[in-house]
């Protein structure tokens, strides 16, 4: 039996990095033998890419650290910069940007033994990559969205 559990994030920006836009995240947690699990939240004057980052993040803080995890993303940008970029990043000491979402990403996946993260095609009619967008978008009309803001973050205790 296959107790892997799937997770499917996305981010949604309207207005991407102008000022009063709205972001948002959302994610669908698919545990073996249980409902999905649904979530998402916003931001204001935020990007696309810290939602990107923002959905794993939430998302992986509703796992079981035990647990062997598929992250399935449609963003490159998380994929790979997980997987690839982090690496260098970490070596140069510096990430140029979104640093504080690559470092808490980081920290959370170091504490998966068995974590592995795939690329799927947007808009590809993949239902849960679909239902996390589709939260990710609810997410940028709440009202009262906290502003985001990049926190200066530090690449020592990793």
């Amino acid at each position: 039996m296959n107790n892997r559990i799937k997770v499917y994030t996305d981010g949604a920006c309207q207005n991407n990095q102008l000022a009063e836009n709205k972001g948002g995240y959302g994610a669908v947690i698919l545990k073996p033998g249980e409902e999905p699990l649904k979530l998402n939240g916003g931001f204001r004057n935020t990007t696309n890419n810290r939602m990107e980052l923002k959905a794993v993040i939430e998302a992986l803080k509703r796992v079981n650290q035990y647990s062997s995890v598929t992250v399935y993303s449609d963003s490159q940008y998380v994929v790979k910069g997980i997987t690839e970029w982090i690496h260098n990043w970490i070596k140069k000491g510096r990430i140029e940007k979104n640093g504080d979402l690559w470092m808490e990403l980081y920290r959370i996946v170091r504490t998966f033994p068995n974590i592995q993260f795939m690329h799927v095609r947007g808009h590809n009619g993949n239902i849960y990559n679909e239902e996390a967008d589709r939260l990710a978008t609810i997410a940028c009309t709440y009202p009262n969205l906290p502003v985001d803001i990049e926190i200066p973050y530090s690449m020592y205790g990793l």
